[in-house]
């Protein structure tokens, strides 16, 4: 993200790649640094940097390429210390908000079964397959190291993704899941609650038996993030896609670049707070727009089911989701200025 529209997301260009553009936090060198003491091994940090990088770049784009093939949008590539940010916008289907998330853990599954061969002959399986125990028998063989590293790095970031707490991957499958299942607002309550309780679960295993501080901050950061999807939630500020993307603010922006010279100038003219804020209300209104729509075809999938079959045929959450509509319907008839 632009560097001058929010300081958290500090970060520098690292040009267009497949019609995607890459930007990288300033704070990932440091992080580079925090790993090469990390390992007591300065070059063994620096190569085990390269290969996450790699392997989080890898992942990214495989969130792109899915939302691309699957009717979404999805234009840019935030690669920062928590990992990556996909900037993406899943159709309003099924298959794109299920295999957008999805393919991020298929393509670290991919690299895992691509580089077994290699790591399996070294020796170090079983241990290999501990995510907590950095890869054992390094230094012997530069190739070998590689392989090993690959493998525990991709190896890492699957296990990680496909657990059902925000903002990881896995979550993100599951709402799909249940917004195929039921209506939206349900989903995304199920989805939060989900969250709540597998963060809370990580930092209990963190204390005991793993006794690890690293999971316990994992936890805490999950806990901390799942509170502010249920937040934003109850003060209806984001709904529905905002679960399915990364991090929209800057996705929503790049929808906006064709703004009027007159209008640019009147950006460039105001601080990152304005900008940031222009942002959300040009967020917010998309989301609803979407929102609506996808409830409007929610609603005419459910009156057509009652049209052939009757409204005996619908299922608990369909009858919830029509009694909600027909409500709101009434409502606005009887305040039409509202």
């Amino acid at each position: 993200m632009d560097s001058r529209d929010n300081p958290i997301y500090l970060s520098f260009s690292c040009g267009n790649w497949f019609m995607t553009h890459v930007r990288v936090s300033v704070l990932v060198p440091l992080v580079v640094v925090g790993l090469c003491f990390q390992v007591h091994d300065a070059k063994l940090g620096l190569l085990f940097g390269a290969i996450l990088l790699l392997s989080l770049l890898i992942h990214e784009f495989s969130h792109i390429l899915a939302v691309r093939l699957t009717g979404g949008v999805g234009n840019e590539i935030l690669i920062w210390p928590l990992g990556g940010l996909a900037l993406v916008q899943p159709a309003a289907n099924f298959r794109s908000q299920f295999l957008t998330p999805a393919a991020g853990p298929l393509s670290n599954l991919a690299v895992c079964a691509i580089v077994a061969a290699p790591a399996w002959r070294s020796g170090a399986f079983p241990k290999l397959l501990d995510p907590f125990l950095f890869p054992p028998g390094l230094h012997e063989n530069l190739a070998t190291d590689i392989f090993l590293l690959v493998f525990w790095c991709n190896w890492i970031l699957l296990l990680a993704n496909l657990l059902p707490v925000f903002p990881l991957d896995g979550i993100r499958m599951v709402l799909a899941v249940l917004k195929n299942r039921t209506d939206v607002e349900s989903a995304a309550e199920t989805s939060i609650r989900i969250s709540f309780l597998f963060a809370g679960l990580i930092m209990v295993l963190g204390l005991y038996p793993l006794d690890s501080a690293w999971i316990e901050a994992f936890g805490a950061v999950a806990m901390i993030l799942s509170l502010v999807e249920w937040f934003q939630m109850r003060t209806a500020d984001t709904l529905d896609d905002s679960f399915m993307g990364y991090d929209f603010s800057q996705g929503y922006t790049s929808l906006e670049r064709s703004n009027k010279p007159n209008q640019a100038a009147a950006r460039r003219r105001q601080g990152w707070i304005e900008r940031w804020r222009e942002r959300r209300r040009a967020a917010k209104e998309l989301r609803a727009r979407i929102n609506a729509e996808q409830a409007q075809q929610q609603l005419d999938e459910i009156l057509a089911k009652v049209h052939l079959n009757g409204i005996s045929s619908l299922s608990e959450a369909e009858r919830r989701l029509l009694i909600r509509r027909s409500r709101r319907m009434r409502d606005r008839d009887k305040h039409p200025e509202q």
